[in-house]
C-alpha cells in the first residue's frame, strides 16, 4: 500500500501549480502509487488534482479524430493522450462519492462527445463505462435532461454507426436512467420535457431506421417507458410530444410483428413495446382508429392495425395461460413443488403485457362510445369481433385463477408468487366485467379472491381495489341501485339494494355475500365480520 509521502507527491505532481509535463507524470505514476479500490487516497488526489488539464487530454483525442475524419485518414489504433485521460477518469468514476463531485460531473459533455466521435472498440467501451457510472447519480442525469443535446447525438450516433451495439446499450441504460429519474422527480417540467425530446429522437430512429438498429431499439424503448406511468406525463406542453411518440412507435411495433421472416423473434418485444404505449397514452394509440362504418372509414388501415394488435395479444394471453396451466404431478417435494411452480409462472411471463394491451383497449373503447352522438355510424361488427376474442381471453383467465385457488394455494400465496401476474389479470378482468352482466356468474369464484387480496396485500392491494372499482359500479348500474345509497346502506349495515325485478340485464352479484364482501373492501369500509372482531378485541 502506498505511504502517504507517495501519495501527497503525486497530489501535487497533478496540482494546476505543475506543468504539463509533471501533470502528465503524476497521471503515469497515479496507477503504481494507490491501487483501484482505495476510495479514500483517489479522493484526496481528486480532490487536488488540475481536472481541465483531464479535460484538455480528451479536448487533443478529439481534435486528432476529427482531424483524421476531415482529410479521410485511417483512424489510428491508438489515441495515446485520450487513452491515458479515459483511463485515470475510469478509476476514478468507479467510486460513488467521487463521481458525483462537481470536477467528475462537468466531465459528461466531453464524454459524450468521445463517445459519439471515437471509433477503438476498446476507448468506446471505456467512454461509455464512465458514462453510465457518471448516469447512475441524479445531479448527471438532472444535467442531460436540461441538455438532452449531448445524449441526443448518441442517438444520431448510433443511427450512423455499422455495428451500434455498444451504443444502444449505452442509449439504454441512459434513457431507463432518465425515466427513472422523471418517475421519481415529475414535478421538473423542464426535466420532463427533455425526456420527450429523448423519447422522440429515439422513436423517429426507431421508426426510420432499416436493419438491426430498429430491432435493436425495441427494447431500449421498452426500458425507456416501463419506469413512467400516466402521471408522470400529466404535463401540458408535452402533449403533442407524447401523441407523436406513441403513434411513431406504435406504428413501428406494428411493422415488426407483421414480419413473417428472421425477425419474428422480435415480435414479442414489439408487443412489450406496446403495451408500454397503451398503458401510458391510450387515447393516442386507438385514437386514431375510428371505428365507422367501413363504408366511411378514412383509417381503414389503422383499423387493421388495432385489430391485428388486439387479437395477437388475445391469442398470446391465452397461449400464456395454457402454458402455466401444466403442471407436473406432485411427488410430495416442498422444495421441487416450489421450484416447478416459479419455473410455470415464468412460462406466462407475456401475459401481463396481453392484458395491458386488452385492458387498455376496453377502457378506451368504453370511453370512446360515449362521447359518439346517436347518430354516428358506428361499425358494431368489428367492435364484436374483438369482444369475442376478449371474451375468450377474459374466460380463460378467470379459469386460470381458479384452478390456481384449487391447487391449494391461498390467496395471500398466489399473489406472492406473482404479484404483477395477478394485477394485470385483475385490470383485464376488471375492464372486461363491466361491459356486460351476462359476464358476472362466470366470475362469481373471483370475487372472494379479489377481496382478499385488497385486505391482504398491502402493497398490490390498492391496484386491485382500483380495477375492480369499475365492474362493481357495472353491476349495481345494471340492477338500477344507486352507487351513494348503496354506500350509505353498506355503513348502516342495512342491506336493502335487492335488484330490480324482472330486470333482463341485472347482474347476478348484487345481493350475494361475496358481492358485498368484495364492495366493502373496494370502498373501504370495514365488513361485518371485521367489525364484529374490532368489538371481541376491546
Amino acid at each position: 500500500m502506498a505511504n502517504r509521502e507517495q501519495i501527497e507527491r503525486c497530489a501535487g505532481l497533478l496540482s494546476s501549480r505543475s506543468t504539463d509535463d509533471e501533470k502528465l507524470a503524476g497521471l503515469l505514476l497515479m496507477p503504481r502509487v494507490v491501487g483501484a479500490q482505495d476510495r479514500e487516497s483517489l479522493e484526496y488526489i481528486f480532490d487536488s488534482m488540475d481536472a481541465k488539464f483531464i479535460e484538455r487530454l480528451m479536448r487533443t483525442g478529439i481534435k486528432q479524430i476529427e482531424t483524421r475524419t476531415s482529410t479521410g485518414e485511417t483512424a489510428a489504433t491508438e489515441l495515446p493522450m485520450l487513452d491515458i485521460a479515459l483511463s485515470v477518469i475510469n478509476v476514478f468514476s468507479s467510486h460513488s462519492t467521487i463521481a458525483a463531485k462537481p470536477k467528475m460531473q462537468d466531465r459528461i459533455p466531453t464524454l459524450f462527445k468521445v463517445a459519439t466521435l471515437v471509433e477503438q472498440p476498446d476507448a468506446l467501451a471505456e467512454a461509455v463505462q464512465i458514462l453510465c457510472r457518471l448516469l447512475a447519480t441524479d445531479t448527471a442525469v438532472r444535467t442531460v435532461l436540461e441538455k438532452p443535446d449531448t445524449l441526443l447525438r448518441i442517438v444520431d450516433s448510433a443511427c450512423s454507426q455499422v455495428e451500434p451495439l455498444e451504443t444502444t446499450r449505452f442509449l439504454d441504460f441512459a434513457l431507463n436512467r432518465c425515466s427513472c429519474y422523471i418517475h421519481e422527480n415529475g414535478e421538473d417540467s423542464s426535466c420532463v420535457k427533455g425526456w420527450t425530446e429523448l423519447l422522440t429522437s429515439t422513436a423517429n430512429a426507431f421508426s426510420n431506421s432499416v436493419g438491426m438498429l430498429k430491432f435493436e431499439l425495441i427494447p431500449v424503448l421498452a426500458n425507456a417507458l416501463e419506469p413512467i406511468d400516466r402521471a408522470d406525463m400529466d404535463v401540458a406542453d408535452i402533449a403533442e410530444s407524447c401523441k407523436d411518440i406513441a403513434r411513431s412507435i406504435g406504428s413501428s411495433c406494428i411493422w415488426v410483428l407483421r414480419q413473417k421472416s428472421e425477425t419474428t423473434q422480435y415480435a414479442d418485444q414489439a408487443l412489450v413495446l406496446y403495451s408500454h404505449l397503451v398503458r401510458l397514452w391510450p387515447e393516442h394509440v386507438f385514437s386514431g382508429n375510428k371505428i365507422v362504418a367501413a363504408s366511411q372509414s378514412q383509417h381503414s388501415q389503422q383499423n387493421k392495425d388495432s385489430e391485428l394488435i388486439l387479437r395477437l395479444a388475445c391469442i398470446e394471453a391465452q397461449a400464456a395461460i395454457d402454458a402455466m396451466m401444466i403442471c407436473p404431478p406432485d411427488n410430495g417435494d416442498v422444495d421441487a413443488e416450489n421450484s416447478t411452480e416459479a419455473a410455470r409462472l415464468r412460462r406466462g411471463w407475456k401475459l401481463p403485457f396481453c392484458a395491458e394491451i386488452i385492458a387498455g383497449w376496453l377502457e378506451w373503447i368504453a370511453s370512446w362510445l360515449d362521447e359518439q352522438p346517436e347518430s354516428a355510424d358506428v361499425d358494431e361488427d368489428a367492435i364484436y369481433g374483438v369482444m369475442s376474442e376478449i371474451h375468450k381471453a377474459a374466460q380463460v383467465a378467470v379459469g386460470f385463477l381458479i384452478d390456481w385457488k384449487d391447487r391449494g394455494y391461498s390467496e395471500q400465496e398466489i399473489i406472492d408468487a406473482s404479484p404483477g401476474l395477478v394485477v394485470s389479470i385483475v385490470h383485464m378482468l376488471g375492464q372486461w366485467l363491466a361491459t356486460d352482466p351476462k359476464l358476472h356468474q362466470t366470475a362469481l369464484p373471483v370475487l372472494a379472491m379479489c377481496t382478499s387480496w385488497i385486505k391482504l396485500d398491502t402493497v398490490h392491494g390498492a391496484a386491485v381495489k382500483e380495477f375492480m372499482r369499475p365492474c362493481v359500479s357495472y353491476a349495481l348500474e345494471t340492477c338500477g341501485i344507486d352507487e351513494a345509497q348503496f354506500i350509505a346502506d353498506l355503513e348502516s349495515r342495512e342491506l336493502r339494494h335487492d335488484r330490480k325485478p324482472a330486470h333482463e340485464f341485472a347482474s347476478p352479484w348484487v345481493g350475494t355475500v361475496d358481492f358485498d364482501d368484495l364492495s366493502y373492501a373496494v370502498y373501504g369500509l370495514q365488513s361485518d365480520e371485521e367489525v364484529l372482531r374490532a368489538r371481541q378485541a376491546m
